[in-house]
């Protein structure tokens, strides 16, 4: 294992650490991982920026946005009113949540 390699698995564990532990935001956390990579010369300066022009990073931005959206509009909390009180059987409520899942879940991403 070369340095750089363990340099970059104990960065991982303490981004694990800090994930799990939930007192930072996910997105403090992982600049804070980028800009470790930086100083320690693991990751060139050059290519510490790459990835936040492509289209997948974009597309997962619009989607969080989407999902904030949906979650305070009431919108989410509406339909699972709805659901709840049509008064069905159990496998139709079931029916009724995975259309509901499955159409919830193009758009909203859990975070």
């Amino acid at each position: 294992m070369t340095a750089d390699q363990a340099i970059l698995f104990a960065i991982l564990g303490i981004v694990f650490g800090l994930l799990i532990w939930g007192r930072w935001r996910y997105d403090v956390v992982a600049f804070g991982a980028l800009v470790a990579c930086l100083l320690l010369g693991v990751v060139p300066v050059e290519d510490a920026f790459t990835g936040f022009g492509h289209p997948a990073t974009v597309i997962i931005g619009l989607v969080l946005i989407v999902s904030a959206g949906l979650s305070t509009s009431g919108a989410v909390e509406l339909l699972a009113h709805w659901t709840v009180r049509s008064g069905r059987a159990l496998f139709a409520h079931i029916g009724i949540m995975a259309a509901l899942s499955a159409v919830l879940s193009a758009v909203m991403n859990n975070v």
